[in-house]
């Protein structure tokens, strides 16, 4: 798997411990972090230490959740990326952006991007996600980009609409 991601519009990579500051700013957010079974951040060592768990997921799978930059700005704007769940038997599919980055499309970029990679480069059979019943805008991308609601479920201890894409049924829209 190559070091970087580009899409027109975004660049995707790694995330290293000198982006807490600026990952802070979404993963601090009540907002953001809303339709996740996560809490907000409360500080910035919250942020070093789940950049630090992405960091150790990446040495062990060969991917992670990733930094979300502007291509043309450089600017980071959020994260996405995919995470081995073992307790519920999938590799999972996720996304979330700053507010300001908000309905401009680049989460159905970023999610394209991410199951390109997934089935063309590591060959996965199929991906999950979840996804609070609330937040359309997730659901919105997640079918546009493939997946199928299965059934609804609690994942990590949140109420969920759990969706599956399968490599054979794979959208050629990507």
């Amino acid at each position: 798997m190559r070091a970087r991601i580009e899409t027109s519009r975004l660049i995707l990579r790694p995330f290293q411990l000198s982006d807490a500051q600026a990952a802070f700013e979404w993963f601090g957010d009540p907002v953001v972090m809303r339709f996740t079974p996560t809490a907000p951040d409360k500080s910035i060592e919250d942020t070093i230490t789940r950049l630090s768990s992405y960091q150790d997921h990446q040495k062990a799978h060969g991917f992670s959740k990733w930094l979300v930059l502007g291509r043309d700005s450089g600017v980071a704007i959020g994260d996405s990326g995919l995470s081995v769940l073992p307790e519920y038997g999938w590799v999972d599919l996720g996304f979330r952006f700053a507010q300001p980055y908000w309905g401009r499309g680049l989460a159905t970029e970023v999610a394209s991007a991410w199951v390109r990679a997934a089935l063309d480069e590591f060959h996965l059979g199929q991906l999950g996600a979840f996804a609070h019943p609330k937040n359309l805008a997730s659901i919105r991308v997640l079918e546009k980009v493939g997946f199928h609601a299965e059934r609804r479920d609690m994942v990590m201890g949140m109420d969920s609409i759990v969706f599956f894409l399968d490599a054979g049924a794979r959208k050629d829209l990507l």
